[in-house]
């Protein structure tokens, strides 16, 4: 698997000096103002000495692709800690840790981090088989130069004998300071003999994703969920960035999206490398996915698997119908079983060796195929156009969020963070015609950039906010 290169790049094929300077003089902007804000998405990138080995939050999967060097921790110096293959599926690689009477034994990763930055992903999270529920972990992250100066979070099992996802909250943690990091199983317990199993240790949000209200997983634009993609090709590797969008229309007018080259593998591909809650299709029960693709007739595949075991899954294919333009292909997902899968993974040019074949991706949603305002909101004339304003802009902690409701409809306004998240309903009620005011307080919020929608049944206006604490 390799790093999503997370960093705006100007795609050369659709060179125009005078756009790329714009661009570039627009991006450096952008960056600086986000830097000032403290939520810059670059900073969403996991803190890694060697970024490449990175797949936006992951520390590791066990694989041997990796390249990492593990150790134990035990008072006698006993080896606690191996690599193994996972006695359910065998092709995966897990570390094993074996108990003894010490009780503050674990294993450390070797490799040394640029220091954690926690202020957008606050959270270490895991995926843990242990020997029974109500065990302690304790996740620890320390200073390499001076190992005293350590933080450590706690979290018990929840399962016993079954693979489980564990968070653990580094909330408020100074940045720049923590660059190691180690895991102590059964901490403060004696019991020998024990084993447990680890595997996809990564730097997240925590918790489970959930499916918006919307429906959007990722517009590369606002929305941009942790990433990875993977790539088995020999000849040419297959590479995957955001970048401009090269050909804006009515189908797809937004400012970025994402390219993927691809390579001489049949199987390149991306996922979203965050376990969603189990998934329910009954009623979102058609996937949207934006596409340019090199041309008509190529094969698109969606595919859900669960986070702890990819070989159970069920993969859907659809197939282009244009070729250098923008479509929206829409897949039925209303065949898969309902709140069993917990990862959603994408293959374009699915089975085809061609090498360094241009496919644009952009706005990937789950919807309600039924749902008249999903599907037609698009076409709405905008004679009737909804509009919205905050002021002040910036504020410190509140704003009033004024919005015009040209025709009576229900009214949502909600509060989201940069990767679209939703913080806060501030309304959701039947609106009359005419100016309508509600206020936000973000005294719970940290500085930064914050994004406010406005949903009617026939408009939508979403909005950037910036909390200056």
């Amino acid at each position: 698997m390799n790093l999503i290169k997370f960093y705006v790049r100007q795609h050369t094929i659709h060179d125009n000096p005078n756009l790329r300077w714009r661009f570039i003089m627009k991006f450096f902007t952008v960056f600086f103002l986000a830097l000032l804000s403290l939520s810059t998405v670059t900073l969403a990138q996991i803190d890694l000495l060697d970024p490449e080995l990175a797949t936006f939050g992951r520390i590791a999967t066990f694989s041997e692709t990796d390249g990492r060097n593990w150790s134990s921790v035990d008072c006698n110096n006993a080896e606690v800690f191996q690599i193994i293959s996972d006695p359910i599926v065998g092709s995966n690689l897990v570390g094993l840790f074996t108990s003894t009477a010490c009780t503050d034994e674990g294993f450390t990763l070797n490799e040394t981090f640029i220091p954690f930055d926690f202020s957008l992903h606050a959270f270490m999270s895991l995926d843990v088989y242990a020997p029974a529920a109500g065990l302690k972990i304790v996740f620890k992250i320390f200073n390499s130069a001076d190992p005293t100066q350590a933080k450590i979070v706690e979290a018990l099992t929840t399962s016993a004998a079954d693979w489980d996802s564990l968070n653990f909250d580094f909330t408020g943690t100074p940045a720049g300071l923590y660059d190691r990091i180690s895991i102590h199983p059964d901490f403060g317990g004696t019991t020998a003999g024990q084993e447990w199993m680890f595997d996809n240790i990564r730097k997240d949000r925590g918790g489970l994703l959930y499916l918006p209200n919307d429906g959007l997983l990722v517009d590369f634009d606002t929305v941009m969920p942790f990433l990875h993609y993977w790539d088995c090709g020999t000849v040419s590797p297959a590479e995957f960035y955001v970048t401009e969008n090269p050909s804006k229309d009515d189908v797809n007018p937004s400012d970025l999206c994402a390219l993927m080259l691809s390579s001489d593998c049949a199987w390149e591909g991306f996922a979203i490398a965050e376990k969603w809650a189990p998934l329910d299709f009954t009623v979102y029960s058609e996937a949207r996915i934006k596409v340019l693709a090199p041309e008509a007739g190529l094969n698109f595949m969606f595919k859900v698997e669960l986070w702890e075991n990819s070989g159970i899954m069920v993969e859907t294919t659809v197939t282009t119908e244009v070729g250098n333009a923008w479509e929206e292909l829409r897949i039925d997902l209303s065949g898969i079983e309902p709140e069993k899968f917990t990862k959603i993974a994408f293959f374009p040019d699915f089975q085809s060796v061609l090498i360094a074949d241009e496919w644009f991706i952009d706005d990937i949603r789950i919807v309600d195929p039924s749902n008249v305002a999903v599907e037609k909101k698009e076409n709405v004339i905008k004679v009737f156009a909804l509009s919205a304003k905050n002021y002040p802009n910036p504020y410190n902690p509140t704003t009033t969020i004024s919005y015009n409701v040209p025709l009576q409809s229900n009214v949502k306004v909600s509060v989201f963070d940069l990767n679209g998240r939703e913080l806060q309903t501030l309304i959701n009620a039947e609106h009359s015609i005419g100016e309508h005011q509600v206020q936000f307080d973000a005294s719970n919020l940290s500085s930064g950039v914050y994004f406010y929608k406005v949903e009617t049944s026939y408009d939508v206006v979403v909005n950037k906010m910036v909390v200056m604490q």
